[in-house]
């Protein structure tokens, strides 16, 4: 007894006609041949005529006889329903670095059976293909996973993630700690806003300063922290109508709280309340490094940079440092001590000029013949600070003010609590601050976090929470890829775009008829071999990884 009906084409002359046959086996030949017409003609049936007879054919007996075999295949070409579809599996590496993390080793027992594959689909989706949530349910037939449930399963685990919040990131984060060696004695600050398309108040929800400026819309702020290598290792969420201040001293506390940090090192921009921030830090026996431009430093630490005093080499800038008593207000003293670096870099000076000088330009372009511009101008055009008013709507170069600027192009203004540390160690370590900055660059334009479109405060929560974890995944699979790269001895390095692009454009096609698949194939992208290539470097790396651990 042979085994199945099959499809066959033969090119007769100048046409291809199409036959159904029963094999021998492979190499042996066929028998019962069923002619079933030309293929120009049974393409005008059913434009996928092949993949729709393959399919019928999986439901002939070879105990059928040949007219009844080959009426059902010419019926199923007008009856069938053709499905072609793209689904991504590289979605499916992001799943496994996800096991790796260890997402849900500590959570209870949830009632809901894919509860975790559907928050591993949502963080993975995420950082592939960011939308919103409703779009992400879906789209899930878009991706590799084997998810059935309903839109409400979707939204449940937005409160799941939110009230185990705690657990997840213990886990994620001592996982990372294990693997990477990593030191939380140097943590990295900084606030961003996030807003909503609404303007519904609620105490959550309000307006206040914007990062974005958009200052109308209705916002969150965001704290973070990293490690050294960029890598988030907690947040929290604030009203937004929150000052700086108000947000950094709750943030430090549950932060230290929360991981049982004894000896640690905020890194942080100079921000607002400067003084009190460290006034707080130095009471709670916390270290801080900030950094800011001397220019936007008090007259008495401007001259004290710039009076006569031996700067000395530091690699490539200049440096001279200064200790002194920590004081509150000029007068309240607290036993600490403070130490204060100057530095000067010839480079970051050349930077200086030409940013003020791209203003300067950008000011003039729009002066009439007598070097004023009016009010009208001035909207919407980029920033210039070095302008004064000569009244009535106008205004002109502010001379004075470009000459006093130019004074300290290059200088920048170092504080400390750690004055074991050299200039060099603390200029080296506050450089590595831009990575949370990118951080919050990755979270709004990769992650796309905003705007929010969720709308209880649960669900707010539970948002941010899924946008931080994709945050983190996205992170630490780039530092597999990239240090792999590094002890392969490769210059290059694996960016945000490549990765997601790589990943993304990792599909196969999908043929369905009457709802059953009839044939896959992988879609090559040769008309982009980078992508194949980027993503044969995430699979190498991710493999060495996963197998050495």
């Amino acid at each position: 007894m042979h085994d199945k009906w099959i499809i066959i084409k033969a090119k007769r002359k100048d046409k291809v006609y199409v036959s159904a046959c029963i094999s021998k086996g492979f190499g042996k030949g066929v028998f019962r041949t069923i002619g079933l017409g030309s293929l120009e003609e049974l393409t005008k049936l059913n434009k996928e005529a092949i993949a729709t007879l393959k399919n019928k054919c999986l439901e002939l007996s070879t105990e059928t006889p040949n007219e009844v075999v080959k009426q059902d295949l010419l019926n199923s070409l007008s009856s069938s329903v053709f499905e072609h579809e793209i689904v991504n599996y590289g979605i499916s590496s992001l799943y496994k670095m996800i096991n790796k993390l260890n997402l849900f080793r500590d959570l209870p027992k949830t009632k809901h059976k894919n509860i975790e594959e559907i928050i591993e689909y949502i963080i993975a989706k995420r950082i592939i293909d960011p939308s919103s949530f409703i779009q992400s349910f879906k789209d899930k037939d878009k991706f590799q996973n084997d998810i059935k449930n309903k839109k409400t399963t979707f939204y449940n685990c937005l409160d799941f993630v939110e009230n185990h919040k705690d657990i997840i990131f213990k886990s994620v984060n001592n996982v990372i700690a294990s693997e990477t060696n990593r030191k939380v004695n140097i943590v990295f600050y900084d606030v961003t806003t996030v807003y909503f398309e609404t303007f519904v108040r609620n105490r959550f929800r309000n307006p206040g300063y914007s990062k974005d400026g958009k200052f109308k819309e209705d916002q969150l702020v965001v704290g973070m922290v990293t490690d050294l290598n960029g890598i988030p290792i907690h947040y929290k969420l604030f009203e937004g109508n929150k000052p700086e201040m108000k947000t950094f001293v709750p943030f430090i506390v549950e932060m230290k709280q929360k991981y049982n940090l004894n000896n640690v090192t905020i890194v942080a921009d100079r921000g607002m309340n400067i003084n009190a921030k460290l006034r707080f830090l130095e009471s709670n026996n916390i270290d801080y490094i900030i950094s800011y431009r001397l220019m936007s430093a008090s007259k008495e630490i401007k001259e004290s940079a710039l009076s006569i005093g031996e700067y000395e080499k530091n690699n490539s800038f200049l440096s001279k440092e200064v200790l002194y008593e920590s004081n509150w207000k000029k007068g309240r003293l607290n036993g600490k001590i403070r130490k204060k670096v100057y530095t000067y870099s010839s480079k970051r000076a050349l930077k200086d000029k030409n940013d003020r000088e791209n203003l300067i330009n950008n000011f003039v372009k729009k002066q009439d013949k007598h070097g004023i511009v009016n009010i009208d101008k001035m909207l919407g055009s980029k920033k210039c600070k070095y302008f004064q008013s000569v009244g009535d709507s106008k205004f002109m170069l502010n001379q004075n003010k470009i000459l006093n600027d130019e004074k300290f192009d290059g200088y920048y203004v170092y504080e400390t609590s750690r004055i074991d540390m050299t200039p060099s160690q603390i200029v080296e370590t506050y450089a590595k601050q831009w990575q949370i900055e990118e951080n919050f660059r990755t979270l709004k334009s990769a992650i796309q976090i905003r705007p929010v479109h969720v709308w209880t405060n649960e669900h707010i929560k539970g948002y941010f929470t899924l946008c931080i974890l994709s945050l983190i995944v996205f992170k630490y699979s780039l530092y597999v890829v990239n240090d792999f790269l590094n002890k392969n001895g490769v210059i290059d390095r694996i960016t945000n775009d490549r990765f997601k692009n790589a990943l993304a454009n990792a599909n196969y096609t999908v043929d369905k008829v009457n709802g059953k698949i009839v044939d896959t194939k992988k879609i090559t992208n040769s008309n982009n071999p980078l992508l194949n290539d980027d993503y044969s470097i995430i699979n190498m790396s991710f493999n060495k990884y996963f197998n050495s651990k």
